[in-house]
């Protein structure tokens, strides 16, 4: 077994071997800490890249080690595709036993390709030698080019650091060295070159293993810790040296041996899940490593173990950066300093609210655990321990889904498991707490199985203006719902770009401060919504990707989906994409002003794709919003709404322009802005100015009509609200699906209805440059309008400006839908 002291050294010792490739132009191509459970395989590395064995059963990772076991005459190997050229990589090794005869081999491979590979071998024979060697394998002949004695008397559970270093394109260089872990880095002591044409210049996957001589008689195995591997500077290239000839090699070439997998050279993406440009990391940062110390300095070479020690340790001002692994830890920026948290480049950073659950034994009714004391705050509201709204419409719980506010959260090999309120509803597939009793109850058979369970509430609470959190990926956190979110943005000036949040129990992140940027962040699954923001005054959103969220289903209303803001002003949402929401898209509500929602998706939501309720000042400009179970695009008491070069479709109404009852001057109301006077003279909660251009409106069955605008409360007529529509194209499918073409409001009593769309245009003065296509569809698969309507953008309006510099046009440019993207 590696020693612990070896282990605890392992970070530095990694380090400064690789020390020997300039910082500058160095990337972390794979990092593996093996901290984590797998009983079959490697799984994959901590930075996110799977591995691929030949023979599962022979790997396993026991929590801080990867396993090998092997067995004579056999090759064993897994495989990490990273495809590289030029690399440096190395691990800790050490062998269980020494072989009963011949040699066993530990293997780091390089530029593994279908038609070979170079590889530095530690071999341990049965006298206790311990050698290193360097060898190319071509259409499985193995060459050997060098080998060099480490030890004459090596014993078996020491722990043995090997770099390996490949380099050149005509000729390769090829270095590797080996040393007790913990002990002085050494000099290269074996260099090679080779000339061959097989392996020029070819970029390939990092392979591990191991061989046992074919004459041995009992198994052995290898212990594996602290994989790195990183890009390499090419060197001048040398003279080309003569190929060496063929050399016997001992235990019948065991590196010709193995079973080759078919899909082994697949390039992964080996970075952060969402890695973006990243500035320079200051010389003043602290480092954070998964085999870190907490009584470290904190420098690149002694990192501490966590986050937090970092952000206690640090000035205001300074910068984090975590190297790749899991951290089980809830992170806090205090209000007292202003931190830069960041990935190391090009490595992979998980915060992880679960952990790896064991000893069930079987009950009556499935598998228990005993000692389970994780009780988690069940408010279903954002008052917490206030019960569920009353008022119609406006209560979080669905019937149908009643333990969504609990956020107990369980997975059986990634899979999650579904909670139930009781142990006589277990079944497989579910899950049950009991509270009383600090249970935790199962009901699949966890038996060789993977079990994970959240056991913290929140991931990071940004508590400090002007801080960023840049590349820190968050899972399997258990917020309820006044928590608000896993992630809180709680301070102004505050930047999370580049991350992951996935499979949260309710929110995802929480906006609450002003002048806030949210840039290139993928959230998924979340159990009740995406992205929430509310008083985030100068809000930016970039590049957001919000999909599958309400996993637990809560109610549609008053709060779900992908996206939704409220009391809000100067908002931005650019450039994402919300889809697959069990909810709405993107929903503005209560007294959102001066909003620009431009250039996004909101494609495949249960709910309405785009919904703005009560609010005032808006511009929606060259987005996609289809396929959605609601309305499309439902505009509800805003005033002062311009909608140009959109794409809407769906199979109810459309464009759902409705008016209700509520007005801002009624402080009975609910969604008033407490921060604004009363009255707020920017907001009237009346649909007003509303105008709707070059877009097109396409119904592709369902709902009664393409477009309407209705007044609920039976005050204002169309014209009143001044509706202006010009230059759309109107989609059915056929002559009476929808029914009507539009809906236009006369004020009391039952709107005006219109069949076809020169029946609009004639009794309302509307859509006189405007025209209806009745076919099976007028959008491509990748929903932007076909040639039946991009062929009459002459019929279009002139594009403002104003609207042009939004969403990067030509002023005056003429377009009928969406532009291409």
């Amino acid at each position: 077994m590696i020693a612990a002291l070896a282990l605890a050294a392992a970070c530095s010792v990694i380090a400064s071997a690789l020390n020997p490739v300039p910082a500058a132009a160095s990337t972390t191509l794979v990092a593996d800490a093996m901290n984590r459970t797998v009983g079959s395989g490697w799984g994959s590395t901590s930075s996110g890249i799977p591995y691929l064995a030949n023979s599962p059963s022979r790997f396993a990772v026991d929590g801080s080690q990867g396993e090998i076991t092997l067995v004579p005459g056999k090759l064993i190997h897994a495989t990490a595709a990273i495809n590289a050229a030029d690399m440096q990589a190395g691990m800790d090794i050490s062998f269980d036993s020494l072989p009963s005869t011949g040699s066993s081999y530990a293997h780091l491979g390089a530029r593994k390709t279908a038609d070979g590979e170079y590889t530095a071998s530690l071999r341990l024979k049965s006298t206790r030698n311990l050698s290193l060697e360097i060898s190319r394998t071509v259409n499985g002949k193995k060459i050997m080019l060098g080998s060099q004695q480490i030890s004459a008397s090596a014993d078996p559970g020491t722990a043995y650091h090997v770099d390996f270093a490949v380099s050149g394109s005509s000729t390769a260089s090829l270095k590797a060295r080996a040393f007790e872990s913990g002990s002085s880095v050494p000099e290269w002591q074996l260099e090679a070159e080779d000339a061959s044409t097989a392996l020029a210049s070819a970029k390939g996957s990092l392979r591990i293993g191991g061989y046992l001589s074919a004459s041995a008689t009992e198994n052995s195995g290898l212990h594996v810790d602290n994989l790195v591997a990183r890009s390499a500077v090419q060197e001048p290239a040398p003279a080309p040296a003569p190929a060496p000839s063929p050399s016997p090699t001992p235990d019948a070439a065991p590196d010709a041996r193995g079973t080759e997998l078919s899909s082994e050279n697949t390039t992964l993406n080996e970075q952060s899940p969402l890695s973006g440009t990243l500035s320079a990391i200051p010389s003043t940062a602290l480092y954070v490593s998964a085999s870190g110390n907490d009584a470290s300095t904190g420098k690149a070479a002694a990192p501490l173990r966590t986050i937090s020690k970092a952000i206690s340790k640090a000035a205001s001002g300074q910068t984090v950066v975590v190297r790749g692994g899991s951290y089980h830890e809830s992170v806090v920026i205090p209000a007292s300093k202003s931190i830069k948290l960041r990935e190391y480049p090009g490595e992979t950073v998980w915060l992880d609210g679960s952990k790896t659950v064991t000893g069930f034994t079987a009950a009556s009714n499935g598998w228990v655990k005993t000692g389970w004391n994780y009780d988690f705050d069940t408010s279903p509201t954002y008052t917490r321990g206030a019960t569920d709204n009353t008022a119609e419409s406006w209560g979080f719980i669905n019937s149908s889904y009643p333990m969504a506010a609990h956020p107990d959260q369980v997975w059986i090999n990634g899979t999650k498991q579904t909670q139930v309120s009781s142990a006589s509803k277990l079944k497989p597939g579910a899950f049950y707490v009991d509270r009383a009793n600090n249970k935790l109850h199962l009901g699949t058979d966890p038996s060789g199985k993977t079990v994970r369970a959240s056991t913290l509430v929140k991931a990071l609470s940004i508590r400090s203006g002007n801080s960023s959190v840049s590349g820190i990926n968050v899972r399997k956190y258990a917020p309820s719902v006044p928590d608000m979110g896993a992630v809180t943005a709680e301070k102004p000036g505050i930047t999370v770009q580049n991350l992951t949040i996935e499979d949260t129990s309710t929110t995802g992140l929480n906006v609450s401060a002003v002048k806030n940027t949210v840039s290139n962040v993928k959230i998924q699954r979340s159990g009740m919504l995406g992205l929430n923001a509310v008083y985030a005054d100068g809000l930016v959103v970039n590049k957001l990707t919000s999909t599958g969220n309400n996993h637990e289903r809560f109610n549609t209303s008053p709060v779900s989906g992908g996206l939704k803001i409220g009391r809000t002003r100067g908002v931005t949402v650019k450039n994402s994409k919300l889809n697959s929401n069990y909810g709405p898209g993107l929903w503005l509500d209560e007294s959102v002003y001066d909003s620009k929602v431009l250039n996004n998706d909101m494609v495949s939501n249960t709910g309405h794709g785009l919904s703005l309720e009560i609010s005032a000042k808006a511009v929606v400009a060259n987005n996609r919003i289809t396929k959605n179970s609601g309305f499309a695009f439902k505009l509800n008491n805003t005033s002062d709404v311009k909608i140009w070069n959109n794409t809407i479709s769906g199979k109810n109404r459309v464009l759902n322009i409705v008016q209700d009852a509520r007005r801002a001057a009624n402080k009975s109301d609910p969604g008033h802005d407490p921060r604004q006077p009363f009255p707020d003279t920017t907001m009237t909660w009346i649909n007003k100015n509303i105008v709707a251009k070059n877009n097109v409106f396409s119904n592709t069955g369902g709902g009664n009509a393409i477009l309407a605008v209705e007044d609920y409360s039976g005050t204002y007529t169309a014209q009143q609200m001044k509706i202006s529509l010009a230059s759309n194209a109107y989609h059915r499918i056929s002559a009476t699906n929808p029914k009507w073409s539009s809906v236009w409001s006369k004020g009391a009593g039952n709107p005006a209805v219109f069949t076809t769309l020169p029946a609009f245009s004639k009794g309302t003065g509307q859509e006189l440059n405007s025209f209806e296509i009745t076919s099976s569809t007028v959008l491509t698969s990748a929903n932007n309008p076909t040639t039946s309507v991009t062929g009459k953008n002459s019929q279009a309006a002139a594009l403002p400006s104003d609207i042009a510099a939004l969403i990067g046009q030509s002023p005056a440019s003429k377009r009928i839908g969406n532009y291409p993207r």
